[in-house]
C-alpha cells in the first residue's frame, strides 16, 4: 500500500536528504583522526612541534598548541624551521614534529627531511592539505602533496578526512602507529603524515571520544653465530694489516672504550674524522694531513682488512686512497644500509649496531706483532710538525684563522660545522678538548647550517659555536628569524667574498667563469643582519685584530654573537694549495 502513496515516498526522500546533509556537516567538523594523532603522539613523548604558520593547517594547531603537554614553537619560513627541528632532533635522540600549511609551503621542507633521511634523524612531518577530489582542479594550494617526499622519508601516509565507521577509525590508529615506529625503527629517520582537511577548519570540538589504538614495536638484539665469529676471527687473524674508518657518529663512549682497547694491537691503525665524535690519543684524527706525507708511496699503508662504520666521511682523500688500495677484505657494520660500498671494496654487510658487533667480535680477539701502526704513527707526527710550520710561515688566510680560532675555543663547548670549506677544513687541525662535533654532512648541502645550529644550541642549552663560510650563511640568514636564538650561541663567520672551495677544486678556475658563475664573489658583510636580528657583533680583519676580539666574543653575554672575519680569497686558496704541497714534500714554506 506504502508504495501508492506517493506523499510518503516523497517524505522519505526529503528525511533522507536531510539526515544525509547533517551527517555530511558533522562529518565536516569531524577531526577525530587528527585528535588521534595527538593522542598518539602523547602517548610516545613526543612533544616538540615546530610550526609555520597557515591557515589549512590551523586544526593541527588547535589540537596540538591548545594542550599544554605539547612545547609549539613558531618559525615562519618553512625551510628554516625544518633545520631548526633537525637541530633539536640532533640532540634530543627523539622524534620532532614539523607542521606547516598546504601548497608549496611543504615543499621548503624538502632540503632539511633528506638531510635527515642521511643522517639518521627522526622527523615528523606533518603537511596540511586540501581535500583529495580538489587536487589539480585549479583551485589554490592545490598541489600533489602525497608521498611528495617518498625518496627521503622512511615511509610516507596520509590520514583519511573523515571517521565515519569503526573500520575506519581502526585505520587512522594503523597508519599513525606505523609512522610512529618507522621513526625510530629499526633506525632513526623522517616520516611524512599528509593530512588533507575539508572546511570548516575552525570551530570543532577537541574532546576525543574514542581512545585511539596504539601498536608498538620492540628493538631486537642482534647476535653473532658462533660460527659467524669463529670465521671473522680467522680472517682477521690472517690479515696482517687492520684498518677501523669511523664515519659520523654521535658520541659514543662505549665505542670509543671499545675501539681504545683494539688500537692497542701492533697491526690495528683507527681512523676518525672529528665528526666521528671518538677522542683517544692512539686514534688518528688527521687523515688528510697523513695522507698528504705518505703521497703515493702507499703500499705498506694499505690495509688488508677495511672495518667501517658510521655515517658520511669528508676525506675524499681516504676514498680516492682506499678505492685504488689492494684491499683483500672490507667489512661494513650497519644495522640497515649494511651493503653500502663507498670504497667499492665490499666483502662482507654486518646489519648490526657497531657497539653490539664489537662487544661481540672482540671477546677473544688477539693482535700480532706488526709495524703497520707504527707506520701510521710516524706520519702523523712528520704531519703535525710540518703543519704547525707552514701556517706560521705562511700569510693572513683562512687557515691561518682557523689555527688561532681552534686554539682559543673554550672548552665544553659544541662546534657546529658549516657546508663547504669550514667542515673541510675543521679536519686539518688536532683539538686540546674533546668538543663534539655537528655537521650536516647527510647531503652535505649549505642551505640549513645555521638553522641545525640554532635549533640545536636552543634544545641543548650548551655554549654552541658554528664557524661558517659565507654563503652559507647568508644563504640560510632566516634561521636567526625566530625568537629562539640563544645567548649561548657564538656564531663565526669566515667571509672571503665568496664560495672559496670552488678555488680548491680542479677545474673550475680553468673555465674562465670562476668568480661570477662558481665562486659567486660579492661584497656583502653580516653588519647589518646582525643588528637586523639582534645579534652582538664583533669583526676581524687580521691576526692581530682577531685574537684582540676572541675573549670578549666568547665571554658570556645577553644575546647571541656573531664575529665577521674577513679574508682574502686568492690568499687563502693559495696557501691551501701550497699548505699540502709542502706537507707532501716535506719542505717548509
Amino acid at each position: 500500500m506504502g508504495r501508492n502513496r506517493p506523499e510518503v515516498a516523497d517524505n522519505a526522500i526529503a528525511f533522507y536528504k536531510i539526515n544525509t546533509d547533517l551527517c555530511s556537516m558533522n562529518a565536516d567538523k569531524d577531526k577525530s583522526g587528527l585528535l588521534a594523532l595527538a593522542k598518539l603522539m602523547k602517548i610516545r613523548g613526543i612533544k616538540h612541534l615546530i610550526v609555520s604558520p597557515g591557515s589549512r593547517n590551523a586544526p593541527v594547531v588547535s589540537v596540538f598548541c591548545d594542550d599544554p603537554f605539547f612545547e609549539c614553537l613558531v618559525i615562519v619560513d618553512e625551510r628554516s624551521a625544518a633545520f631548526f627541528a633537525l637541530g633539536m632532533a640532533l640532540k634530543l635522540q627523539t622524534p620532532v614534529a614539523i607542521v606547516c600549511t598546504s601548497g608549496s609551503a611543504a615543499l621548503n621542507y624538502a632540503p632539511a627531511i633528506a638531510e635527515a633521511f642521511y643522517q639518521r634523524l627522526p622527523l615528523i612531518v606533518l603537511t596540511a592539505d586540501r581535500p583529495v577530489e580538489w587536487i589539480d582542479q585549479g583551485d589554490g594550494q592545490t598541489i600533489r602533496q602525497k608521498e611528495v617526499f617518498r625518496n627521503y622519508v622512511k615511509a610516507s601516509f596520509e590520514l583519511p578526512e573523515t571517521i565515519r565507521s569503526k573500520d575506519d577509525r581502526w585505520y587512522n590508529d594503523r597508519l599513525i602507529s606505523e609512522a610512529l615506529n618507522a621513526a625510530m625503527y629499526p633506525s632513526p629517520g623522517p616520516v611524512h603524515i599528509n593530512l588533507p582537511f575539508t572546511e570548516p577548519l575552525y570551530g570543532f570540538s577537541l574532546e576525543i571520544v574514542n581512545e585511539p589504538k596504539n601498536i608498538q614495536t620492540v628493538e631486537l638484539a642482534e647476535t653473532l653465530k658462533p660460527k659467524t665469529r669463529t670465521d671473522l676471527h680467522q680472517i682477521w687473524q690472517q690479515s696482517a694489516r687492520k684498518m677501523i674508518l669511523v664515519g659520523q657518529q654521535f658520541s659514543q663512549h662505549q665505542t670509543e672504550k671499545q675501539l681504545h682497547q683494539i688500537s692497542e694491537y701492533e697491526d690495528v691503525i683507527i681512523l676518525t674524522e672529528t665528526t666521528s665524535n671518538l677522542h683517544n690519543p692512539e686514534f688518528i684524527n688527521t687523515i688528510d694531513r697523513c695522507l698528504a706525507v705518505i703521497g703515493k708511496e702507499s703500499e705498506n699503508f694499505e690495509p688488508d682488512l677495511l672495518l667501517t662504520f658510521g655515517g658520511h666521511v669528508v676525506s675524499k682523500r681516504i676514498k680516492a686512497f682506499l678505492r685504488n688500495a689492494n684491499i683483500k677484505a672490507h667489512w661494513h657494520i650497519d644495522p640497515v644500509n649494511w651493503q653500502t660500498d663507498t670504497y667499492q671494496k665490499l666483502t662482507l654487510g654486518i646489519p648490526m649496531l657497531a657497539k653490539d658487533f664489537l662487544a661481540q667480535f672482540s671477546h677473544g680477539l688477539s693482535g700480532q706483532k706488526s709495524d703497520y701502526k707504527k707506520l701510521w704513527q710516524a706520519v702523523e707526527n712528520k704531519s703535525a710538525e710540518m703543519h704547525q710550520q707552514i701556517i706560521d710561515n705562511g700569510p693572513y688566510s683562512d687557515i691561518k684563522v682557523f689555527d688561532t680560532l681552534i686554539k682559543e675555543i673554550p672548552e665544553h663547548y659544541e662546534i657546529h660545522l658549516a657546508n663547504s670549506t669550514p667542515v673541510r677544513y675543521a679536519q686539518l687541525f688536532d683539538y686540546k678538548f674533546p668538543y663534539q662535533f655537528f655537521s650536516n654532512r647527510g647531503t652535505s648541502g649549505i642551505d640549513g647550517c645555521s638553522s641545525t645550529a640554532v635549533g640545536a644550541c636552543f634544545i641543548s642549552q650548551k655554549p654552541s659555536l658554528l664557524i661558517s663560510g659565507d654563503l652559507a650563511f647568508f644563504y640560510d640568514s632566516n634561521a636567526f628569524w625566530n625568537p629562539y636564538v640563544s645567548p649561548l650561541l657564538k656564531v663565526v663567520v669566515i667571509n672571503n667574498q665568496g664560495g672559496g672551495i670552488f678555488r680548491f677544486i680542479d677545474g673550475p678556475a680553468k673555465t674562465g667563469l670562476l668568480e661570477t658563475y662558481f665562486e659567486a664573489r660579492h661584497q656583502t658583510t653580516a653588519m647589518h643582519l646582525a643588528e637586523t636580528y639582534q645579534l652582538n657583533y664583533f669583526t676581524a680583519d687580521s691576526i692581530s685584530s682577531l685574537i684582540k676580539v676572541l675573549p670578549e666574543f666568547f665571554a658570556a653575554q645577553n644575546k647571541a654573537a656573531l664575529l665577521e672575519i674577513h679574508t682574502p680569497p686568492e690568499a687563502s686558496s693559495e696557501q691551501l694549495l701550497a699548505y699540502f704541497r709542502c706537507i707532501g714534500s716535506g719542505k717548509p714554506l
